[in-house]
């Protein structure tokens, strides 16, 4: 496999707004090809920034693809109109500067609310057309822009509406649209799927984006993932998108109230030496 090997952002920040344009020659010092940044960061850059942040990466030989997670004010699957047009907004919006910063892919939660909630089981049902409908206008955008947006797969305790792969293929299916892709991510995966290689193999060649983190989200190859079959089944279906790692590890601030983390997972007084232990890992395994 020679795929790009990525790292997120929260690995580096204790909020999300935080300043991004400085991590970018930590990330190539660290070992890795691709830096998945913030998509609402992105949208409040001016022009200006947004020139530098490219260039940066261009300097640094490191590529870019962002991560979106909707928040339940910006519900595509909302009933509420209102909410809806704020997603579909940020989406366009977001769309537009992808184009400026030199990224072509955003991952995510962009199907409905990250965290968000149903009253009732029966919800999910009516939820999901509006979201299909949501993400068939969206599409079209994508397409006039030239850019490519991944439905992330997660586990039932971050949103309702799409929880395995089987869910996600019938959703893309739905919308019908080639600017979508599927996005898995070995710690949802190994919540919700009844076999991660199975879901793999499943997404096929329409797999696009691939986060790897161990069960309790520190790096990997630090806990008992099954590596070798998750990385065997990416060779088998040709897997040639990024392999990013989204280790959430460091407790505080709105990161780690985000992923409900509420305590020292973790020594972090050698952390960029244990990241690099972890690329050397990956990078072993996907060879």
């Amino acid at each position: 496999m020679n795929n790009p090997l990525g790292i997120h952002y929260g690995v580096f920040v204790t909020n999300w707004t935080e300043e991004q344009h400085d991590i970018i020659p930590r990330v190539k010092d660290l070992g890795f090809d691709l830096f998945e940044f913030g998509a609402p960061w992105l949208v409040r850059q001016s022009d200006a920034s947004i020139a530098d942040f490219r260039k940066r990466a261009e300097d640094n030989g490191v590529q870019l693809a962002l991560s979106l997670g909707l928040s339940v004010d910006q519900d595509i699957s909302s009933p509420d109109t209102v909410i809806r047009d704020v997603g579909k907004k940020l989406l366009t919006e977001l769309a537009k500067a992808m184009g400026k910063v030199g990224a072509e892919m955003c991952s995510g939660i962009i199907h409905g609310a990250w965290n968000g909630k149903i009253d009732s089981y029966d919800d999910k049902a009516v939820r999901w057309d509006i979201s299909v409908q949501s993400m068939k206008e969206m599409a079209k955008v994508f397409a006039d822009e030239g850019v490519f947006f991944n439905v992330e797969v997660v586990n039932r305790f971050e949103n309702f509406l799409i929880n395995d792969c089987s869910e996600v293929i019938r959703y893309l299916d739905e919308v019908d649209s080639p600017q979508l892709g599927i996005h898995l991510d070995t710690f949802h995966m190994n919540i919700e799927e009844d076999s991660m290689v199975g879901a793999i193999l499943e997404a096929g060649d329409r797999l696009k984006y691939f986060h790897i983190g161990e069960n309790n989200r520190k790096f990997p190859g630090t806990g008992g993932m099954p590596w070798r079959d998750i990385f065997t089944a990416l060779d088998a279906v040709d897997y040639a998108g990024p392999v990013a790692m989204e280790p959430f590890v460091r407790p505080g601030g709105e990161v780690g109230a985000a992923v409900s983390l509420y305590r020292d997972l973790m020594n972090l007084d050698d952390y960029d030496n244990d990241i690099r232990r972890s690329v050397d890992f990956v990078r072993t395994m996907m060879r």
